[in-house]
């Protein structure tokens, strides 16, 4: 080609110049856009990481690559280059280019010059704009674009920029990443991770609010920072480090950086630092999640001064059919074998399913008043008796809620002292705080009748919440459940290789006699609080409810022709649950009601709550069966060492066991 160029052949010149410029034209390409596209690809790729336990990158990856910047500048510079060569006019022997060379014919130098411009602006103007904005772009990025270091904050999910000072930048250069040969004085798998927990405190970290200018800014003083705080009511321009200095300083209660931060994910944030630094517990903290969480829906609600969250596992048993319908039944727990246990009982029950039958009780409050001796005690037991007061009471008691509808007040005595326990039926909420209001604004009316009277305590126990009594096991409390269902002799004999009378007679000796020889209050059955709290945790209930609501019932005999059927019943007379309010509010939870199809109110009051209620009851059901053909085939710990105890978990205490445990002989 070279040779050709210079051959003096007008022909094989203009052939030559052209093979030059396409030469030219796939060097450009392949050494601009092939490595920018490729340094594209690898950005995107990067972006499709594995999850991280603090987030899905780190704060190395986000750091933009010098090389691929000076990748993407060339493949601009090679963009303009092969535009306008592609345009350019070439000339011959001082001539210019234009068709076939046998028609070129020689003009001086004026007409070469005059004719370029004119051939050069006869250009469409697309290209014009697109030659202008390729320029544009190179001169920007040399001589106007500010070289500046940029990252993405994960946490708040803002672009912030790192500024380092000249010191800095000297020590990082002269302190080493990575020590070679040097293997006694530190580990591998520890080398990186000091260097990035140093880098995070290269930058500050301010809200979504704050600009590049405030970010850059140094450290304010305690002055400075207390003023804007005053002034402005919140911190959201001010950095993390002020902020935490207000909070060391008392300036800014724990619990209101929520509020004062305007942003739930910072507030924690921050609390984490406050504490970790407090109390010497960084490497603890940096094991609880807490990213990838939607606090906004936790304040004022479910939890104070949140430091993060744990992830309880969610495993399903089923399906389950209730009432002729299959459910797939959510259970959150930690205990191995549970969740495959009541999927064993739920498979025995089969297609024929489970019957319930449920009734609304209603949640109770009630309060402790006293009066003066047991002569106004006794009057005030009959005043409210009476119909005519009972209805002013009633009234005052409904007037607090839309749902909570007062069905009853039982008085209980001691002396001078009255016990009066509200019932009422809240909807489908779990009810408690209804309640209590409503209690409470049918005290004041009380009061006015018998202004002696003084309450001791809102909640006196006679409730009774969160304790067993056997009050609730006697008179109910929330929902009162009974289910039963009829399992076949071959299901009793292929699935929990026992028959019908040996589960009848092992129930009877455990579960009954048991119970009440250990003085048991609503404790004849084998482990119902089990699958009560697994269903509690995962859809959002209260857990230290499952004290009442775990009062449970079990009962099993033989029927049919032979007598080789087996008749299951479970009868829970105080099931508290809610379908909406509290914990139901959260994403997790919410998404398991939904998977029961009773998320929110119902079309009719208490509707929701009452069909929870009644798959928790039918749940518990499938486990007692379960657990009591593992316990006549002694089956138990077989299966709690397949799935509680894992061979990692088992080898690993072996180990540790050998190696800390030694045996001292005495001397005699």
């Amino acid at each position: 080609v070279g040779v050709g160029a210079l051959s003096g052949v007008p022909r094989l010149e203009h052939m030559c110049t052209f093979a030059c410029l396409a030469l030219l034209v796939d060097y450009l390409v392949f050494v601009t856009f092939y490595p920018a596209c490729l340094s594209l690809v690898a950005d995107f790729a990067s972006g499709r990481k594995d999850m991280t336990r603090e987030g899905p990158f780190s704060e190395t990856d986000l750091k933009p690559n010098p090389v691929v910047q000076r990748v993407k500048m060339i493949m601009a510079a090679g963009l303009l280059c092969v535009h306008l060569t592609s345009r350019w006019p070439w000339s011959v022997d001082n001539g210019i280019v234009e068709g076939p060379s046998d028609n070129l014919s020689p003009s001086t130098h004026e007409n070469v010059l005059l004719h370029s411009y004119v051939k050069w602006f006869s250009v469409s103007a697309d290209y014009i704009v697109i030659a202008t904005l390729l320029c544009a772009l190179i001169i920007k990025f040399i001589f106007f674009e500010e070289h500046r270091n940029w990252i993405i904050d994960m946490n708040d999910m803002t672009v912030k920029e790192v500024v380092q000072n000249d010191k800095e930048d000297a020590s990082n250069l002269r302190k080493p990443l990575f020590l070679v040969g040097d293997d006694s004085s530190s580990e591998v798998s520890t080398q990186t991770e000091d260097t990035s927990s140093k880098d995070e405190d290269l930058w500050p970290t301010l809200s979504p609010s704050s600009s590049a200018s405030k970010l850059n800014a140094k450290k304010r003083s305690m002055a400075e920072c207390l003023e804007i705080y005053r002034s402005e009511g919140d911190c959201t321009s001010l950095s993390d480090e002020e902020v935490i200095m207000l909070v060391e300083q008392s300036h800014i209660p724990m619990h209101k950086l929520e509020d004062v931060t305007g942003n739930p994910l910072r507030g924690v944030r921050l609390r984490r630092r406050v504490i970790s630094s407090r109390f010497q517990t960084e490497e603890a903290m940096k094991q609880l999640p807490y990213l990838n969480y939607d606090y906004s829906k936790v304040l004022n609600a479910c939890c104070e001064n949140v430091i993060g969250f744990i992830g309880v596992p969610v495993g399903y048993a089923g399906p389950l059919v209730v009432d002729g319908r299959p459910y797939m039944i959510p259970m959150a727990t930690t205990e191995g074998a549970l969740v495959a246990s009541t999927n064993r009982g739920a498979k025995a029950i089969g297609a024929k399913g489970v019957t319930s039958v449920v009734e609304d009780v209603g949640m109770t409050r009630a309060p402790a008043v006293r009066l003066p001796n047991v002569v106004r005690a006794h009057e005030c037991r009959q005043w409210i008796n009476n119909k005519e007061n009972y209805s002013m009471i009633k009234e005052a008691f409904d007037s607090t809620s839309r749902f909570a509808r007062l069905q009853e007040v039982h008085i209980g005595v001691d002396g001078a002292t009255l016990y009066l326990r509200f019932r009422a039926t809240t909807g489908d909420a779990m009810g408690m705080n209804m309640v209590s209001k409503g209690a409470e604004n049918a005290l004041k009316l009380l009061k006015k009748y018998f202004p002696d009277m003084e309450v001791i305590s809102l909640s006196g126990n006679y409730c009774s919440d969160k304790k067993a009594a056997a009050i609730n096991w006697v008179k109910g409390r929330g929902k009162r459940v009974v289910c039963e269902t009829t399992i076949s002799c071959e299901s009793l004999r292929m699935i929990f290789k026992t028959d019908a009378r040996t589960l009848a007679r092992c129930n009877k000796i455990k579960n009954l006699s048991g119970s009440a020889l250990a003085g048991s209050i609503g404790g004849n059955n084998a482990h119902a609080a089990n699958m009560v709290t697994a269903i509690f945790i995962a859809t959002g209930q209260d857990p230290a409810q499952n004290v009442t609501s775990s009062n449970c019932s079990t009962s099993m005999e033989a029927c049919g022709e032979n007598g080789e059927d087996l008749y299951v019943t479970c009868t829970m007379p105080s099931l508290e649950v809610g379908t909406v309010g509290g914990g139901t509010v959260l994403t997790g939870q919410g998404a398991c009601l939904e998977f029961l199809g009773v998320k929110g109110a119902g079309a009719k009051p208490a509707e929701n709550s009452a069909r929870l209620a009644s798959l928790i009851c039918a749940t518990v059901l499938a486990g007692e069966l379960s657990l009591m053909a593992a316990l006549v085939n002694s089956d138990l710990v077989k299966s709690h060492m397949r799935h509680n105890r894992s061979n990692i978990n088992v080898i690993s205490s072996a180990n540790v066991e050998m190696n800390t445990v030694s045996l001292e002989v005495p001397k005699l």
